[in-house]
């Protein structure tokens, strides 16, 4: 007889240690690579919102672990790690998944503070987390589902290898390229991966393109000094491995654009880049991805490749299929539900709102926030 499932909800990263490896094995297994803890504490220990509390459930069959909610508090909200970069997603070993769900939801249900609302970002690829725990929410009260947003996630699938991809795409994408790539040899211009070594000026490179490319564009999130300290955390415990990868595009000596990735042993994630506009003509931002992609297929059999969140143009130029993240709000019933729901109501109508900003508009709304914050 197979043992019954345990539980526990931890509030002590201290605490929480020991499992890190159980719990990375199985963001490997499960092919999620955000899932990973290195991503998830170097967020906790650098980027958390103040007064958050760490609301993390882990799940044992035996001594097996088998499925983990990662989660903190932010009052009585209860909230993704992660949450603000790719959020930490719940993991569960396969047709463990509603097992996890119901111890998760039992320890939710008990929790202090109360919860008022689950946050969840999930993709449609990934198990019904948001039916699952509705579904196991104790007898008698009940837990609603909202979405409050969804994206696009393009992606990539390379199961005929990286030369097939190529020769799929338009006669004029595929010319237009190969002139890129031979402007860009002609100039001296070389790719390399961060290392253990440069790891910290490659970081700093990153995010001095990333946020030049972006002061136009409405500006970014990845502001504060913090930001770089959590990359450099998740890329100190995940570069050896190879599932943090910060590609660079260098003149020179010159990083004329970057971009980082995040991989487990079958998927490959795009996260995030910047490049430097005196370039453009040289489309940096474009080449470091096709170099990206070609190493993931050719030099490490990678043939999952996501995107990212967003239906950009040259995105879907790129794509063979598409998967979806949604942002889910779970709502208990009870004496706090209607001021949730306003607020909810209030959020999704901000929301609505900021999504019809000029980039102009929204870049001076970010400064308004981060000033009174």
């Amino acid at each position: 007889m197979e043992p019954k499932l345990s539980s526990r909800m931890f509030d002590d990263p201290g605490e929480l240690e020991p499992f890190l490896s159980a719990w990375d094995e199985l963001a490997v297994d499960e092919s999620q690579p955000f899932a990973a803890p290195a991503w998830a504490m170097a967020w906790w220990s650098h980027l958390r919102p103040r007064r958050a509390e760490l609301r993390t459930v882990l799940v044992w069959q035996g001594d097996s672990l088998v499925g983990v909610v990662p989660l903190f508090t932010s009052g009585r909200r209860y909230l993704p790690l992660g949450e603000g970069l790719p959020a930490t997603e719940p993991l569960a070993r396969q047709s463990f998944e509603r097992g996890v769900a119901e111890q998760a939801a039992m320890r939710l249900a008990e929790a202090e503070p109360a919860p008022t609302a689950i946050g969840l970002d999930l993709r449609n690829s990934s198990p019904s987390w948001a039916a699952l725990l509705c579904e196991s929410w104790p007898a008698g009260r009940r837990l609603r589902p909202w979405v409050t947003a969804e994206a696009p996630v393009p992606r990539i699938d390379l199961d005929a290898g990286f030369d097939a991809w190529v020769s799929s795409r338009s006669t004029k994408f595929r010319r237009e390229m190969r002139q890129k790539q031979r402007a860009i040899e002609k100039a001296g211009g070389s790719f390399r991966y961060a290392t253990s070594e440069t790891l910290e000026d490659d970081v700093g490179a990153f995010l001095q393109l990333h946020r030049r490319r972006r002061s136009g564009q409405g500006g970014t999130s990845l502001t504060g000094d913090d930001v770089g300290r959590m990359l450099i955390a998740a890329g100190s415990a995940l570069l050896e491995s190879g599932r943090f990868r910060l590609l660079c595009l260098e003149l020179e000596g010159k990083p004329i654009a970057a971009r980082v990735l995040l991989a487990t042993e079958r998927e490959v994630c795009m996260w995030n880049s910047g490049f430097d506009e005196d370039f453009s003509k040289l489309s940096p931002s474009m080449q470091s991805l096709l170099h990206a992609l070609g190493d993931a297929a050719s030099g490490r059999d990678e043939l999952g490749i996501s995107l990212g969140p967003g239906g950009q143009s040259y995105k879907n130029r790129l794509s063979t299929g598409e998967d979806t993240l949604a942002s889910y709000v779970l709502l208990p019933s009870g004496i706090g539900y209607p001021l949730a729901r306003l607020r909810l109501a209030r959020e999704q109508w901000r929301h609505a709102l900021v999504e019809r900003l000029s980039p102009t508009a929204k870049r001076r709304l970010r400064r308004l926030l981060r000033r009174s914050s």
